[in-house]
């Protein structure tokens, strides 16, 4: 009988040592959906090197995983952006010719290009401060490195009023000569600046992995076990010793 508490003992201490590898896991990522109506996306270059041309693609879906409450060190960030190049709407010397120009082979070809695409590889920080997105932009159907300058970020948690959500400001700037938009190349410039006013609003919260919970369960049944084992051991029967 004390044989087998000890045994009893020893599997309920190897489970609980499992129990709290798994629970020492790192939590899953929070995600948040790209808000299409909350966020703005405009363009701006210049016509014959003074004169700003401007506009904004209406549209943008996307996602971003992140853990604001974690410390910098301990984040696995990321982020994918999808453009509707289609919702192309110039804002200064607009009209239905423009639109089309614009949307035309010569520049963004929306007609066989219908997105524009930027996924991350390195979030930038100074300090606890985000301050770059290093990424790759695809544009055109051609993918080029890109940094996302973040001008000012923040993330605020969920109220009765609203669920949590994430915003910032941000810009980068593109030469589209390199991916082949070479339309009106003597009078447009070719740096073309992309700014986003973002804001992403959570769709799932951290969870702990699900091995953690049903390990920690097995392993506080085996203790109470080993408990019970432990306790109904019965001492010997002095008669025995006769």
């Amino acid at each position: 009988m004390r044989s087998t508490s000890a045994i009893v003992a020893l599997q309920a201490r190897t489970l609980l040592a499992t129990a709290a590898l798994f629970a020492s896991t790192p939590l899953q990522a929070a995600r948040y959906e790209i808000d299409p109506v909350a966020t703005k996306t405009t363009y701006e270059t210049t016509y014959l090197g003074f004169i700003p041309v401007r506009g904004a693609f209406t549209r943008m879906t996307g996602f971003l995983n992140y853990e604001p409450a974690k410390p910098v060190a301990e984040r696995e960030p990321s982020i994918h952006v999808i453009i509707d190049a289609t919702t192309l709407t110039p804002t200064n010397f607009d009209s239905e010719s423009k639109r089309q120009m614009l949307r035309g082979p010569a520049f963004f070809n929306v007609d066989r290009f219908p997105t524009i695409e930027f996924k991350s590889i390195r979030f930038r920080y100074e300090g606890d401060k985000l301050v770059a997105i290093d990424g790759n932009i695809t544009l055109v159907g051609v993918t080029k490195p890109a940094t996302l300058t973040v001008m000012k970020s923040g993330c605020e948690p969920a109220s009765s009023a609203k669920a949590a959500r994430c915003m910032a400001s941000t810009e980068l700037t593109v030469k589209r000569f390199e991916f082949g938009m070479k339309g009106w190349s003597g009078t447009v410039s070719d740096e073309v600046k992309i700014a986003v006013e973002l804001v992403a609003t959570i769709a799932s919260e951290e969870k702990p992995t699900p091995p953690a919970t049903t390990t920690a369960t097995t392993a506080t049944t085996a203790t109470t076990t080993a408990t019970t084992a432990t306790t109904a051991v019965p001492t010997a029967d002095p008669k025995e010793n006769k």
